[in-house]
């Protein structure tokens, strides 16, 4: 299941007696629980980057490589798991940047490195920019 589209998830409805529409509850639960296992390969920039698609991300075994997270909205929240065995480049889409430590924010193009056997929490609450929160 992929991660909705800003517009699937948050919505306005007007008052009523009416349940919600089936795919805002779908969209909300693809933004919370989709899973997705994937071999990043690639060289290690930002065009080559394999493009993520789910809120919780494992790295399988693979060479060094690049992975590229979803396009940015406030609330929008990813996690990576590296078990790949090398370090892999995290990227932002576009021009989204990604935190690297403190205030300090890697340029597009340039992105995170994520370490063998770590573990990343990726946020958004501006658009344009993603908070990270690593174990190692």
């Amino acid at each position: 299941m992929p991660i909705p589209n800003k517009s699937t998830i948050s919505q306005r409805f007007i008052p009523s007696r009416q349940l919600l529409p089936g795919d805002w509850a779908n969209g909300m639960n693809d933004a919370l629980f989709s899973s997705q296992a994937i071999v990043a390969t690639g060289a290690a920039t930002q065009v080559a980057a394999t493009q993520l698609n789910a809120a919780q991300v494992e790295l399988l075994a693979g060479a060094a490589a690049a992975v590229k997270l979803p396009a940015s909205y406030p609330g929008a929240e990813v996690t990576i798991l590296n078990n790949s065995g090398n370090a892999q480049q995290v990227f932002g889409t576009g021009s989204d940047v990604v935190q690297t430590t403190g205030t300090t924010y890697a340029a597009a193009a340039t992105g995170v490195v994520l370490a063998s056997l770590a573990c990343a929490v990726y946020r958004c609450v501006k658009q344009g920019f993603w908070q990270r929160i690593t174990t190692a």
